[in-house]
């Protein structure tokens, strides 16, 4: 069955567009105008929520934060699309909850790239798994590489894409400074527009999400150099 990726847009002609791109490629779209349309869809099969932001963009905001806190679609990934000169709505859109930005015009292959990416993330984390899928880095912190779930004692958390990306690149040198450059080229590669702004509320997203799951990783901003991992009595 092919995966399903739903669009929320007020324009029709986007969404009939992206729907043809989309169906060339293999997936299923449907419509997610509210909250509702998203709870009364096949919710295991939803790849991921397409977002065509317009000049309203407290409507789209409000939808995102929506679907980011409900229990039964928090999970899924949002990607927004920002059309142009309307840059400084990504962050607005971060803080809403979405995992991926496009800035317009954006060539439909990137989309399609990451779509396809999650889709394989989707069918891989529903078939048996093998002890190569997860790997344990300290004490109790276990990170499933296939559904991106951290998982401790204290709970467990799923991770956006970005976040998982990040999380992995700091992880892997605990104790050492990590620069913004080096973040955003380890979780946003190719991508050119991402600013230090981007990547700080990224990293405070990660650190919610990483207090409620485990209490011997922590994240610390070095003032002007970037952020660093530090575990357990470091």
């Amino acid at each position: 069955m092919a995966d399903l990726v739903m669009i929320h847009s007020r324009d029709p002609d986007f969404y009939m567009l992206m729907s043809h791109i989309l169906a060339a490629s293999g997936f299923r779209t449907l419509p997610a105008d509210e909250l509702a349309a998203v709870l009364t869809a096949p919710l295991p099969e939803i790849a991921a929520i397409l977002v065509d932001t317009s000049d309203n963009i407290d409507q789209f905001t409000r939808f995102c934060a929506e679907v980011k806190a409900h229990g039964l679609t928090a999970h899924l990934p949002v990607a927004a699309l920002i059309r142009a000169r309307h840059e400084e709505s990504y962050l607005h859109l971060l803080k809403a909850g979405i995992d991926e930005g496009f800035v317009r015009p954006v060539s439909p292959e990137r989309i399609l790239a990451y779509l396809h990416g999650l889709a394989g993330t989707i069918r891989k984390s529903g078939q048996q798994g093998s002890p190569a899928q997860a790997e344990r880095y300290f004490g109790d912190i276990e990170i499933d590489l296939q559904t991106r779930v951290v998982r401790s004692e204290q709970g467990s958390v799923h991770l956006s894409p970005i976040a998982f990306r990040l999380l992995r690149r700091l992880l892997k040198t605990p104790g050492h400074v990590v620069s913004r450059a080096e973040l955003i080229e380890a979780a946003w590669p190719g991508n050119s527009h991402v600013s230090a702004r981007t990547v700080d509320v990224h990293i405070a997203n990660l650190r919610r999400d990483m207090a409620a799951t485990t209490e011997r990783t922590s994240i610390r901003t070095v003032r002007s150099s970037g952020y660093i991992a530090v575990i357990g009595n470091q």
